[in-house]
């Protein structure tokens, strides 16, 4: 692959690096997997590939991908996954790479075959190449950093969702844990020279990774919603996510306690750190639902139903800086009421379309609530609903992987 000038046109071929969960293998994975599901990353990467192929529509769009699971037999009742094509629309060679799930070889393995198969791929070719990479943890960025030195002309977008020493937020992280995760975004830093471009989530990522490459910035992409005919029920609210402590979720619980009406409901989704105190204050507290993780399209049905919805994330810690939190671009797709925290992370186009919490203050959060389920001149819907409209509109995966495209047309 000898390349003088860099362009992209039907002679450009891309690379999609991922850890999606193509539907053929979604309800193996459920069945298999022990612990999360990583539902929001998954949502993201098959809105920038479905982006990608409404922008390319004449380059080949080739997707490797590792599936997003955890190591036998404490996250995943599998030790081995096999290599497997799938076909999308705009490929029929797309690879899940297979793997060794071994907990102290399953890292290098996957480095190993994710080199293996890229090298292939650009071996084969003899056109313009683009891989485009989700994430740069260091299984993939040791893979791509050791491809471009035998590939230089090859070009590399790195899709940068999570800072390395900022992916898991848990509380009940162990020593070695810290120390793992401390190791590895050292690992990850050193190679950043070997990509060409970045896609942050926020603006602020470019200065903490110290980024001379060109960047653009995306927060995420709208969901595209199936609106259903079912009423809203007055005074329900939902969370639907991650349930760590660090995300504000037992001041959501402590909030809603005050709220002295018998009519209220809220209904909490996912797994988390917190799940012990979210079933003891549904024991306490019967209004709370508990729903443990369900699924993603279970969640968007259940949005609709909903008086609002709420991320109770706060401006206190540091990641809220470097991370957007794409379960507000999902609950802004809805329709319905947001209920959330000014974070440092949220560009002020959103502003005028979320509910914003005065103060970290318990009270300040039940008197949020309170405001909007109990409003009944209708605005808090209205403003939903030009919300909903602007996110459709221009956050949509045409628009925002639009930008990724006008990127890669910079690099030479």
């Amino acid at each position: 692959m000898v390349i003088s000038l860099f362009q992209i046109d039907s002679n450009s071929e891309f690379g999609f690096l991922s850890m999606l969960i193509p539907e053929a293998y979604e309800s193996e994975v459920r069945k298999n997997a022990v612990g999360t599901m990583q539902d929001a990353a998954n949502s993201l990467q098959w809105s920038i590939y479905s982006g990608l192929t409404k922008t390319l529509k004449n380059s080949p769009i080739r997707i490797f991908n590792i599936l997003p699971i955890g190591s036998f037999p404490q996250y995943y009742k599998k030790s081995y996954i096999k290599s497997n094509y799938f076909s999308t629309k705009a490929s029929d060679t797309n690879i899940n790479i297979g793997f060794c799930n071994l907990k102290l070889v399953r890292k290098y393995d996957q480095t190993r075959r994710i080199y293996r198969e890229l090298s292939q791929w650009c071996h084969n070719s003899n056109i313009d190449q683009i891989l485009i990479v989700y994430t740069i943890n260091p299984t993939y960025i040791k893979a791509i950093s050791k491809l471009k030195g035998k590939y230089p002309n090859l070009k590399i977008c790195a899709i940068v969702a999570d800072l390395p020493n900022m992916v898991s937020l848990s509380s009940n992280k162990s020593l070695l844990k810290q120390a793992y995760e401390k190791h590895a975004s050292k690992i990850a830093y050193k190679h950043l020279g070997n990509i060409d471009c970045f896609v942050l989530l926020t603006k602020y990522m470019a200065d903490y990774l110290k980024i001379k490459q060109p960047y653009c910035v995306i927060e995420g992409i709208s969901t595209e919603i199936q609106e259903i005919t079912l009423p809203r029920k007055s005074k329900h609210i939902l969370y639907s996510g991650t349930l760590h402590k660090r995300f504000g979720i037992i001041n959501l619980l402590n909030a809603f306690k005050k709220i002295n009406d018998p009519e209220y409901r809220l209904y909490i989704c996912g797994t988390g750190d917190s799940e012990k105190e979210i079933l003891e204050s549904s024991k306490e507290d019967p209004r709370i639902v508990y729903l443990g993780q369900i699924k993603r399209n279970d969640v968007l049905q259940l949005q609709q139903t909903m008086n609002a919805v709420i991320n109770p994330r706060q401006n206190i810690e540091e990641f809220t800086k470097y991370s957007f939190p794409s379960k507000n671009l999902e609950y802004l797709s809805s329709g319905v009421p947001l209920i959330a925290y000014k974070l440092d992370g949220i560009p002020e186009d959103y502003d005028p379309f979320i509910n914003y919490v005065e103060n970290n203050s318990v009270e300040a959060l039940q008197k949020c609530i309170q405001i909007v389920c109990e409003d009944t001149t209708g605005q808090f819907i209205e403003k939903a609903r030009k919300g909903q409209l602007y996110v459709l509109n221009e956050k949509n995966d045409i628009k925002q992987v639009s930008k990724i495209i006008d990127l890669l047309r910079k690099i030479k």
